[in-house]
């Protein structure tokens, strides 16, 4: 049933009740005023009668004066009655028979009323009663009840049914014009709701619900025409760098001038939804490969302009998987798990956009393996710490080791760090991974220094941890938790994740430094960065990358740079720290270089706790 409807009826309903209700009570209250009469005029009577009957008295003489005052003040068919404490004295009136006046009577007084209406076979009288000036006795007064009560009744029939009519009018129209309102407001408020659950919040563009449905219908649409269209996923590179710098606020004020961008550059008939996050997709109805990239090349050329947010100016760029219909699916889910693959093809390719290849299929179905399963195994604490030895240049000792993680799928075995890593900082991981490193490293570390080797590590922050406020605290409470002193402990940092965001990254740089930790630039030379930060930051080593250590002997190009990054490092008292020294030519030409630090497989791979101890122990005897 419709609102309207129902509406309708409840108010008919309500109506029909009051005016039932108020009917019972109007009857009610003229049948009472009726008795109340009565009791009125006993009362004037009980002064005439308390003036010339004397009670008891002479049966005949009463009666006789009892009628006089009946056909003088009463109807000709009323009856008035004295008794005494309900027993029948005398009668005026045309009934004079005291039994069944007494019966009717006694029934009438048992619920102690003064007055009422009573039926003495078939024929209703008033009845009222009221006591004499001599206590003892009581005049009661019964007037017929027919006529009165047709009058009453076709009073009130015609009143109810003239109020009733009027109300009945105004309650129709009352609950027409209320449900009319109430349906309007319902209406607007499902159209909002409706409007809520199929559009981002944030942007006011379709979401992943909406976009399902249109990209149903494209299909169709398709299928009948046998016309090509086109699917985009894109996502902003590096956004939740943006996000967890510039924070929450700025971040979604960048995504709606993105979108707002994106717009620009599609067609009426084009669809854009936001997916979550920085993800959006395009729908390209009626498009061919040329008109594909042509819309592709738009929405990239339309982030070049950098994005100025509260006097804050960024750059974002988006990287763009198309999937095409039918060459690449027939369904909307092979669609758009086509386009998420094209998608990871073009961020690790950089190119902007690519269309999907078959061949990169694998590799994403990997990721998203590696993906699921890299949350578990950090979770569970299922990443190893490896380590590989730090070697004094001037005399050979072992002085520290750098940590490095490891991790042994159990179906798809050793995955590189270049793989997980940038995966545990997509996932926003990192940190608690960091943290894992750090404390299985000082566990390591207090268990070889009371077997004799005191020596100290080397772990690595990536650019995530470095624009988080909370890191030195916490990392000071878990250094407190064993007994290494700060010393030992160097964190390596790379020149990109320092130009991130340097002067956030100088604050918790300066914030390790108080707590007694070292800092070490790791890869130095291969960042595009200025010199500035080794002046203003407490640095205390350079870690030359080892692309310049591995060619040396054969480009005298990198002997000159590894040369000059050593003579810098020492001019601003930092140790000088080189990587990739795997052999016994490349070992003898940086040394010649007077650099302080020996890392490289010339000594040892990097080993998991235990071997590397019994690596210690070999070296140290050797």
């Amino acid at each position: 049933m419709k609102l309207r409807t129902q509406i309708l009826f409840t108010v008919l309903g309500i109506t029909f009740l009051a005016q039932a209700v108020f009917g019972l009570l109007a009857y009610r209250q003229i049948t009472e005023s009726r008795g109340d009469q009565l009791t009125i005029f006993l009362q004037y009577l009980n002064r005439e009668i308390a003036e010339r009957l004397t009670l008891p008295g002479n049966v005949y003489v009463s009666e006789i004066y009892l009628e006089e005052l009946r056909q003088k003040f009463s109807t000709p068919n009323s009856i008035l009655i004295v008794q005494e404490s309900e027993n029948i004295l005398y009668v005026a009136g045309d009934d004079h028979d005291v039994a069944r006046l007494s019966k009717y009577l006694n029934e009438a007084y048992a619920d102690d009323d003064k007055h009422g209406l009573i039926d003495m076979d078939g024929v209703q009288y008033y009845w009222a009663i009221s006591q004499l000036p001599d206590e003892s006795y009581q005049l009661v007064m019964l007037e017929p009840a027919g006529n009165e009560e047709i009058m009453i009744a076709t009073a009130l029939r015609f009143r109810l049914i003239v109020s009733g009519v009027v109300i009945l009018w105004m309650a129709i129209w009352a609950s027409l014009l209320l449900s009319s309102k109430i349906s309007k407001q319902l209406d607007a408020k499902n159209e909002e709701l409706k409007h809520l659950a199929l559009h981002d919040n944030l942007t006011g563009l379709p979401n992943r619900g909406l976009l399902a449905e249109r990209l149903e219908q494209t299909l169709l649409q398709a299928e009948r025409s046998e016309q090509p269209f086109a699917l985009f996923l894109m996502d902003l590179d590096r956004f939740k760098e943006v996000n967890d710098t510039l924070g929450h606020q700025f971040g979604d004020e960048l995504l709606k001038m993105v979108s707002s961008r994106i717009l620009k550059c599609m067609r009426k008939k084009d669809s854009i939804a936001r997916l979550g996050g920085d993800e959006f997709a395009v729908l390209l109805p009626q498009t061919d490969y040329k008109g594909t990239e042509n819309c592709a090349e738009r929405i990239i050329h339309s982030m070049d302009e950098p994005f100025s947010i509260n006097n804050v100016s960024t750059e974002s760029k988006v990287s763009i998987g198309i999937a095409i219909y039918p060459e690449h699916g027939t369904t909307a889910d092979a669609l758009m798990q086509y386009a998420d693959v094209a998608m990871y093809q073009a961020k690790r390719s950089q190119s902007g956009y690519a269309f999907y290849d078959p061949s990169q299929n694998i590799h994403t179905i990997r990721r998203l393996q590696l993906m699921n399963d890299l949350k578990d195994a950090v979770g569970n604490n299922k990443i190893t710490v490896y380590y590989q030895p730090l070697i004094e240049s001037n005399n050979r000792n072992v002085i520290g080791t750098e940590a490095l993680a490891r991790w042994r799928h159990d179906e798809l075995g050793d995955i590189s760090p270049d793989e997980f890593i940038p995966m545990a900082e997509q996932m926003g991981l990192i940190k608690l991974l960091t943290f894992q490193v750090l404390k299985q490293s000082l566990s390591d570390l207090s268990s070889w220094k009371e077997s004799g080797f005191d020596i100290g590590v080397n772990v690595n922050l990536s650019t995530y941890c470095l624009q988080d406020m909370l890191l030195p605290e916490e990392i000071d409470s878990i250094i407190k938790n064993h007994s290494i002193s700060t010393e030992k402990i160097e964190f390596e940092i790379t020149e990109s994740a320092l130009m991130h965001d340097l002067s956030r990254a100088r604050k918790i740089i300066d914030q390790l430094s108080e707590i007694g930790v070292k800092l070490a630039i790791d890869d130095f030379g291969t960042g595009f960065s200025s010199l500035s930060y080794l002046k203003n930051l407490p640095v205390d080593t350079l870690k030359i990358d080892k692309s310049f250590i591995l060619d040396m002997s054969n480009d005298n190009s990198d002997t000159a740079i590894v040369k000059t990054i050593i003579e810098l490092g020492h001019n601003l008292n930092c140790l000088v720290v080189a990587e990739g020294v795997e052999d016994q030519m490349t070992l003898d030409s940086i040394t010649q270089l007077d650099v302080d630090i020996l890392q490289g497989y010339f000594y040892s791979r990097p080993l998991p706790a235990d071997e590397f101890h019994r690596w210690l122990i070999s070296y140290a005897e050797s």
